[in-house]
């Protein structure tokens, strides 16, 4: 531990150079609070400075409240090593989580974090962990055993064992788990105090999450990732407390049913699946990103969402294409306030798909776009489909396509694009839009990867934008 250096006077030389340790003065009170604020990791490695550090260390490790394992920079260097050298870091991982939590001894935690590339093979440590965590009453518990950086991986994933919530494996209803004279009064008590829970790279069977949601009477988050097994889930009346949903690339799902809920924020990314709502009164967010191959995924995302378009707040479609139809009406999103959707940029039907969503959006506050460039034979066909050829051959494509959708829109005043890159069609777009919203205030450009001839495009753009666009609209670039 560095200290304070003192400069003083002496008659053998100049000056004597003294090293004080000033903080190892501080009270022990100060100390642990200052400990408290650092990581587990970091919190540890002060022990090897004295005996007194050692006891200072040992007592925040046996009395903190927060618990997150999380070892990114050792993940990241797993990577490269061989299979002996990594299995040696993994095993130093657990025989770390092992000792915190065996040393621990503070009634209760707030959270419970584990943040490493761990598998099956070590379901028995695992399997101890959770039951720690419950014993404490734990409040938020996170299992996130993803791979750095990737999202394939080849080892088989850790099993959430059925038998820690009483159920048998392979069951086809759901059991409550107080009626499990078996289950360890602990684990139903831990359950009890659960409000948030997220599972990556954890094989949850549907019936594992229909028990937590049955039995976790507080429980307002949860978020699945990468489960490979999940197929359905269902969210129905027991979950009341639920508020917040996020299903990412759960790749075997084929159903979510949510009824009779509280759900205040929906967040799925997937495949194509048969998404069932009913009776959600206080749904304000939905973000839907599908891998979808069909033509017709926004009616089918309507439809799924029927019961509640007129009271979303904020929509985001992304990751799949809006097809426009030229006859399809949209329903009105009355309250809807933050769009987020792709938008094909020299694509006349993307424009003209803008503006149905103007006209269905009159509250409409904040957009965000996600440019997409397609080739020119794709406009020529977009565009014959959707006018004739008289109209194609007698006048210019842009001239048609501004003067085709024109429209205004009262309340838009933040629009963000993704993806911009200073080309004609992102300038056309821009001028279009601030005629489009005659109240915007700022325009947020997210450009893509930056270099020295982006940056020099980025530049020659910005101020061809702001010649052309009304001086009382803010550009900010990031």
């Amino acid at each position: 531990m560095q200290g304070d250096y003192i400069l003083r006077k002496s008659n053998k030389s100049k000056y004597d150079y003294h090293l004080a340790d000033r903080i190892s003065e501080l009270a022990d009170e100060v100390l642990v609070s200052i400990l408290t604020l650092l990581p587990l990791n970091e919190a540890a490695t002060t022990s090897i400075l004295s005996k007194r550090w050692r006891y200072l260390c040992q007592y925040v490790l046996a009395s903190t409240m927060t618990l997150k394992f999380d070892a990114e920079k050792t993940s990241c260097s797993l990577i490269d090593l061989n299979r002996e050298e990594r299995e040696k870091k993994i095993c130093r991982y657990v025989a770390w989580v092992n000792s915190v939590v065996e040393q621990h001894t503070w009634p209760n935690i707030e959270q419970f974090r584990i943040a490493f590339d761990l598998d099956n093979s070590f379901s028995s440590s695992i399997n101890k962990w959770i039951q720690f965590a419950l014993k404490k009453r734990v409040q938020i518990l996170e299992l996130d055993f993803s791979e750095n950086g990737i999202h394939h991986r080849q080892k088989s994933c850790y099993n959430f064992p059925h038998e820690l919530l009483g159920l048998n494996r392979g069951s086809t209803s759901t059991a409550v788990c107080c009626e499990i004279p078996s289950l360890n009064p602990c684990v139903y008590l831990g359950l009890k105090s659960i409000r948030v829970l997220h599972f990556n790279f954890v094989d949850v069977a549907e019936e594992v999450l229909e028990c937590f949601l049955s039995n976790c009477p507080v429980l307002e988050q949860l978020s699945v990732f990468h489960s490979p097994n999940l197929v359905n889930l269902r969210v129905v009346r027991p979950s009341i407390a639920l508020k917040y949903l996020v299903i990412r690339q759960c790749n075997s799902l084929e159903s979510i049913e949510i009824c009779d809920a509280n759900l205040v924020s929906l967040s799925y990314v997937g495949n194509e699946i048969s998404l069932l709502l009913r009776n959600v009164p206080l749904l304000v967010e939905v973000s839907i990103s599908e891998d979808c191959i069909c033509n017709n995924f926004i009616e089918v995302a309507f439809t799924q969402l029927s019961c509640c378009l007129s009271q979303l707040e904020i929509l985001k479609l992304t990751d799949q294409i809006v097809p426009y139809k030229r006859d399809h009406i949209f329903p009105i999103l009355a309250n809807l306030k933050h769009l987020e959707i792709i938008f094909e940029e020299d694509n006349v039907c993307g424009l003209l798909q803008l503006t149905s969503f103007f006209r269905a959006s009159p509250c409409l506050h904040r957009l965000v776009l996600y440019l997409q460039k397609i080739s020119l034979n794709e406009v020529d066909i977009c565009f014959r489909n959707e006018y004739s050829e008289m109209d194609y051959t007698k006048s210019m494509r842009r001239k048609i396509k501004y003067k085709k959708a024109k429209c205004s829109h009262n309340y838009l005043k933040i629009v963000e694009l993704v993806g911009y890159d200073g080309h004609t069609s992102d300038f056309e777009l821009v001028k279009y839009l601030a005629k489009t919203a005659v109240k915007l205030e700022k325009i947020v450009i997210k450009g893509e990867e930056e270099g020295p001839w982006r940056k020099m495009a980025r530049d020659v753009a910005m101020h061809r934008l702001k010649e052309k666009v009304p001086s009382t609209v803010e550009f900010v670039y990031r």
